[in-house]
């Protein structure tokens, strides 16, 4: 093989660590590419929520390991010579904690909607005095930690005289969920009616999402075994990568430009096995009911180019 295509290779790896990181810190600070389709909200959703789904202690370091992983990365580069070597040392350290804590854990769901019911009910006892939805959420100072962020905005823009209805439609957005929804769903209809029965829909609403907590709680500690077995496979297959990498004897029919490519497949395949580990101990989310903000921008264009 030649220098070019060892230079080349190179490159490539060292191309694949930078985009990683970029997109990874990019998607983590809630980033929305300018070029329409660069970074599909699909993927940035899912890898949010990824994120969100560990523990306190990675999630909020997250930003840190990522830098210590490029470091990794480019240490494992320059004591090995070889491009590949670092990519897989970047990628281990990574993705280390979702090895740990494959498919995260159900408990953060249920807290969510256990906030989510709390400040429903809250809701429901206010508006039971005769108070205005809106008036309500602007002035209710008691939401529940979880929820203050997507709340705080909702109360800024009913605050600041945009139309309720465009306002609860951007909480569906903020919420992301069936579950935010069918609650927005409930607002936007009584922006409509103004009818009666609000309270007494908001602390139904509340209790039935206290109920798919309790049963989601009980679900989560069903697939506890599952994200057992996959941490157990995970860890002893990147055991065998590390020692691989190394270890001179192992790792020389990779010390070739040939086998720096076979083993970028390897860890390629290795991903991707990782990743269905992870998709087997990780609960399905529900569909959503509304379109969501991607959607509806994408219909408006339908429609612009009918018209």
């Amino acid at each position: 093989m030649s220098p070019s295509y060892l230079s080349a290779l190179g490159m490539l790896a060292g191309a694949i660590v930078a985009l990683g990181l970029a997109g990874l810190v990019a998607a983590l600070r809630g980033w929305r590419p300018a070029v329409r389709g660069a970074w599909p909200g699909r993927v940035r959703g899912r890898l949010v929520r990824a994120v969100a789904d560990l523990p306190p202690a990675w999630r909020d370091n997250y930003r840190l390991l990522l830098a210590g992983a490029t470091g990794a990365g480019a240490l494992m580069w320059a004591v090995t010579g070889w491009p590949v070597h670092g990519l897989l040392a970047f990628a281990v350290v990574a993705g280390l904690p979702f090895v740990l804590y494959p498919g995260g854990s159900g408990r953060a769901e249920v807290a969510r909607l256990e906030a989510i019911a709390e400040w429903l009910q809250q809701l429901a006892s206010v508006r039971a005095g005769g108070k205005p939805l809106e008036a309500t959420i602007v002035e209710l100072d008691t939401v529940p930690a979880l929820l203050q962020r997507p709340v705080g905005a909702l109360a800024d823009r009913l605050s600041s005289g945009i139309p309720a209805r465009w306002a609860y439609r951007a909480l569906a957005d903020d919420l992301a969920s069936r579950i935010g929804d069918d609650i927005c769903q409930l607002f936007m209809d009584h922006v409509t009616s103004r009818g009666p029965g609000l309270a007494r829909a908001l602390s139904a609403q509340a209790s039935l999402i206290a109920r798919q907590a309790a049963d989601l709680r009980d679900i989560d500690a069903e697939r506890a075994k599952a994200r057992s077995e996959a941490r157990r496979v995970s860890l002893f297959a990147i055991a065998v990568v590390a020692v691989i990498l190394v270890n001179g004897s192992y790792s020389e029919p990779f010390a070739t430009p040939l086998g720096q490519a076979g083993l970028l497949v390897l860890g390629v395949l290795f991903a991707a096995c990782l990743l269905w580990l992870r998709k087997m101990a990780v609960m399905e989310e529900e569909p959503r009911t509304l379109l969501t903000a991607q959607e509806r921008a994408k219909e408006r264009e339908r429609e612009g180019e009918a018209a």
